[in-house]
């Protein structure tokens, strides 16, 4: 029987040391607290994520608006929880900047003016071009033409229905997290998040006539969506800088220009 040599040992222990181990599935970075993946390989939402939606919804509905009261007790009964986790997620949003907590009014939705949405845009310029610049470097790989130009359509059809408002900039967000997805940058999209996206996008729509215009979104989009497709970063940088240039001056009355 042949001797194992020290040398043999170590060698072997590198190389198995060296196999790939079992990759467990990736659990998006989000900004609501910790996600935990389901025996099904679903994704949980976090309680914070569950209160966040229902105000969106409630929102959508019409019956929240900035500077509105949050019940708590109404949302933990729609939630079927008791109102001491409800609370302590609303205190999560409110470090978060979506909710104020108020002395004399308990918990409110966050209002914000037309220069607060202005600098939004502005703050979350040069963060969307970091994802869009690494996704450009990844555009042609597999099915990722096929995702961003579907990005893309969808948001096309959602301008053909200027009326539903918020669903156009859904779509738009949409069309960055599929970016941010492509380009393997989740902490792009944790910072997008974390910056209340949805919630700003649905006060856009008080704020900016799509009817106007909704036909140069799209066009600047498309012009996203080609850079990205020929793989050229510093063209969508550049696109989505000018895009946001855009946006600023339509939320900026003009005296201050």
């Amino acid at each position: 029987m042949k001797k194992t040599t020290t040398g043999e040992t170590r060698a072997k222990a590198k190389a198995v040391s060296k196999k790939p181990r079992a990759q467990r599935p990736k659990v998006p970075v989000r900004p609501f607290g910790a996600s935990k993946l389901t025996a099904g390989g679903e994704l949980k939402m976090s309680l914070v994520e569950r209160v966040y939606q229902t105000l969106m919804a409630a929102m959508d509905r019409g019956e929240l608006a900035p500077g509105s009261r949050i019940i708590a007790a109404e949302v933990a009964q729609q939630l079927d929880l008791s109102r001491a986790p409800v609370r302590e997620a609303l205190a999560v949003l409110a470090g978060q900047g979506l909710v104020e907590l108020l002395p004399d009014r308990g918990a409110v939705l966050r209002p914000m003016e037309q220069h607060d949405l202005a600098e939004m845009y502005e703050v979350l310029a040069p963060i969307a071009a970091l994802g869009l610049k690494a996704a450009a470097a990844r555009a042609q790989e597999g099915d990722n033409p096929a995702l961003i130009r579907a990005a893309m359509a969808a948001i096309g059809d959602a301008a053909a229905k200027p009326a539903e408002g918020v669903a156009f900039f859904q779509a738009l967000n949409n069309f960055h997290y599929v970016a941010n997805a492509i380009a393997q940058k989740p902490y792009v999209d944790f910072v997008m998040r974390m910056m209340q996206i949805e919630y700003w996008n649905r006060l856009l729509v008080a704020a900016i006539d799509l009817d106007v215009h909704a036909p140069q979104y799209v066009r600047n989009y498309q012009r996203l969506t080609d850079a990205l497709l020929e793989r050229d970063s510093r063209s969508a940088e550049a696109v989505i800088l000018h895009h946001v240039d855009w946006c600023v001056r339509l939320l900026t009355p003009a005296e201050a220009l």
